[in-house]
Order: C-alpha cells, then structure tokens, then sequence
C-alpha cells in the first residue's frame, strides 16, 4: 500500500505531464501549496446492494435475514468462548508468575529459612 507522500507525489506528477502537454502552463498560476483540489466523493457500493435487496422477493429477504440472525448467534458464543479462554489462560498465567516468584524466594540464600532440629 502506497503512504499518503507517495501518492501526492504523483498526482503532482500528474498534473505536470497534463500542463506540460497542454501548453497551459503559462496562463494559471502555480498554488504555491501544492495541494491537490478535491473532488466530490464517488457513490459508495451501498446504492449497488440496495438495488439488489430491492429486486429480492419477500422469502429470499427473511432467508437472508435468518442466514445473518445465524451468523450473529455464532459470532457471539464464539466470543463468549475466546473471552473465557483468555479468562482462564489469565488465572493460570497469574499463578505460575506467584509460584515463579515462591520458587525464587525458597531458593535465595539471603532469604530467612528457619529450620528447626531436633
């Protein structure tokens, strides 16, 4: 993917061939900021599926809706699943770091270990 200097940088490219090649060079003066103009915004692929939904009759909508309400269902357990996993590898996570931590303390020499004889 192109980053956003890339792409100013040949659309200014562009814009000198275009002048270069029609001569117009002399009669505009140079925007000394070297920002492009804008354009409006070309239609989104919206307008395309509410066409498409449009020309659907009444049962193939409600399969689609049904087909979606599934899909929903199924993302949601799937979630609740992953979030409990990450729950319990959490739990464990932290218990391991205590156990880390006594095993540590229980071998340090400079620790206070009393030992009791008999």
């Amino acid at each position: 993917m192109s980053t956003l200097e890339e792409l100013d940088d040949l659309d200014r490219q562009d814009r000198d061939d275009k002048k270069k090649d029609s001569g117009d060079d002399k009669d505009k003066k140079p925007s000394g900021d070297g920002d492009a103009e804008m354009k409006d915004a070309e239609p989104e692929e919206d307008d395309v599926l509410d066409e498409e939904i449009l020309s659907l009759g009444t049962q193939d909508i409600l399969t689609r809706r049904r087909l979606l309400e599934n899909d929903s269902r199924i993302m949601k357990s799937e979630f609740q699943r992953l979030s409990h996993e990450k729950a319990t590898m959490g739990e464990k996570i932290k218990e391991n770091m205590e156990k880390i931590a006594n095993n540590r303390y229980a071998r340090d020499p400079n620790s206070l270990l009393l030992v009791y004889i008999r």
